[in-house]
């Protein structure tokens, strides 16, 4: 399918509908658009949930302790959405805050990659041949099935910058994405977390980088909010951060205390750190080796087609160890017990662009979506997901 001829749509701009004013109201909002992507994901689990009997309790508990790191105006978010979705409370906390965990409970056997996937690059100015960097981001999940994606924008609210991203519908935390500034911020996970903090004190990933893009313009005030919060309460994470002139890569260590930063020409990263320690599975080294071997063949200038054929790209595949990832024939609908890529992303700093795919990028051709600019209602709301879900299986998911 081609996401590129797809019915354009403005949600900010002046030709759009009145903008929220508060992030309740945004909220409120994304959740009007995304209702059907969200109600049947949550619909769908919920009937797992049942078949298999899981006790939701011990997700529940950590959910909602975790919650509490969050800024206030994320949780009036997420309280926003809840409201006005017609979702089982407890699912859609389930859903929304402890997804991955949820995914160890459905599959038949839990992912054999703790790292949790995902494959990023950054090419910083002196290796693209143009004034910006660029940021590649392959997001790889657990349960992709049940996790629908749609191209969220968010205005600038209450002196916040507004931002432009591909990630899950109904979710209130971001792992990639770029701000009405053009600074661009995207993480990979790394299994190497602090066992001595309690969730409370804990500052996830999403939320990380979601305030980045809502506080930040420059990669200096980026790296400067991350100093303002002691390290090992951070999440492990290596964080890739572009603005118009700068671009880097931090390794972010709780268990070390030290945040490592890499400013190469051109950088792979999966879910391990190569400047401090950590464990490492075979899928992660191979998708880095990889990844880092075609940008080291890109020559002097790498631009976004390079990065597309990255993201693209099946050496060692299929399986775990392919930058591109599939689900494998014996996985279920869902892919609980496998990680595979839900989507892609590429993302030029001091641009307030994005290039995104849903789903794997070997599949079809990137749509290009700019803040404040029209883009597809489809890509929105999450339904082009959907039509992608259904067509896969025959129609067997509708709602």
């Amino acid at each position: 399918m081609d996401d590129t001829d797809l019915e354009p749509v403005a949600f900010t701009g002046p030709d759009a509908p009145p903008e929220p004013v508060t992030f309740a109201e945004q909220a409120r909002r994304r959740a009007d658009t995304e209702r059907e992507a969200v109600e049947w994901a949550v619909a769908e689990l919920e009937s797992l949930i049942d078949a298999r009997d899981v006790d939701l309790e011990p997700l529940l508990e950590y959910a909602r302790r975790s919650r509490e790191s969050m800024p206030d105006r994320h949780v009036r978010s997420y309280e926003a959405m809840a409201e006005t979705l017609d979702v089982d409370p407890d699912s859609y906390e389930v859903y929304a805050f402890a997804y991955s965990d949820l995914c160890d409970e459905l599959a038949a056997e839990p992912a054999d990659d703790p790292s949790r996937g995902c494959t990023n690059a950054l090419v910083s100015p002196s290796r693209t041949g143009r004034d910006g960097s660029l940021v590649l981001k392959n997001r790889d999940i657990a349960g992709r099935g049940a996790r629908p994606k749609s191209v969220v924008e968010q205005p600038a609210i209450d002196g916040y910058h507004g931002f432009l991203t591909v990630d899950t519908c109904g979710t209130v935390m971001l792992y990639k994405g770029v701000n009405d500034r053009g600074l661009v911020a995207a993480n990979t996970y790394i299994d190497a977390n602090r066992d001595d903090i309690e969730p409370e004190a804990q500052f996830r990933n999403g939320t990380v980088v979601r305030r980045v893009l809502e506080e930040c313009v420059t990669v200096g005030a980026a790296r400067e909010l991350l100093e303002s919060i002691p390290t090992r309460q951070l999440m492990a994470q290596t964080l890739f951060l572009a603005d118009g002139t700068d671009a880097v890569l931090l390794e972010v260590n709780p268990l070390e205390e030290r945040i490592a930063v890499a400013d190469d020409g051109a950088v792979a990263r999966t879910n391990h750190f190569v400047l401090s320690r950590s464990e490492s599975t075979e899928s992660s080294r191979c998708r880095r080796q990889r990844a880092t071997a075609l940008l080291e063949a890109g020559g002097d200038e790498i631009d976004r087609d390079s990065l597309w054929r990255i993201a693209a790209d099946h050496e060692h595949g299929p399986g775990n160890e392919s930058i591109c990832r599939h689900p494998e024939p014996e996985t279920d609908d869902h892919a609980f017990g496998q990680l595979t890529t839900a989507s892609a992303a590429v993302f030029e700093g001091g641009s307030p662009t994005v290039e995104i795919v849903m789903g794997n990028p070997c599949e079809t051709e990137p749509a290009r979506c700019s803040f404040g600019d029209e883009f597809s209602m489809a890509l929105r709301t999450g339904a082009r997901w959907l039509e992608r879900l259904r067509a896969a299986h025959g129609g067997s998911t509708a709602p």
